[in-house]
């Protein structure tokens, strides 16, 4: 019984072990493999011995890399710098419009 225990906690440890000894070579192919039309899913998972929560790890590092190299974070722009004068400039002309709009509105509504 005491055996049995050890081989069930060997295999689990083998197969975590697994999914850390994938090379970005092999998850890469195995990304590729997945993403086209009509593949086997399950059976490429089978193949390398995987399930589908370490592929979507591996979609999700693929994802993340893609945006990395094309110079974007996953949600959003990044943030431009400007300087405090052209921003002190902007917000002035902002407010000017604002009142304008205001004195346009009451104008038509009387």
């Amino acid at each position: 019984m005491v055996t049995e225990t050890m081989n069930e906690a060997d295999n689990i440890e083998k197969r975590a072990k697994r999914y850390k000894d994938l090379t970005p070579q092999e998850k890469w192919q195995i990304f590729l493999e997945t993403n086209t039309k009509d593949a086997p899913v399950g059976e490429i998972l089978r193949r390398y011995g995987l399930y589908s929560s370490e592929l979507t790890r591996i979609r999700r590092q693929a994802e993340a890399g893609a945006l990395k190299e094309f110079g974007m974070s996953r949600n959003s722009k990044k943030a431009q710098a400007v300087p405090y004068s052209q921003y002190a400039r902007l917000e002035m002309e902002l407010t000017a419009k604002e009142k304008a709009l205001a004195q346009m509105s009451e104008e038509y509504l009387l």
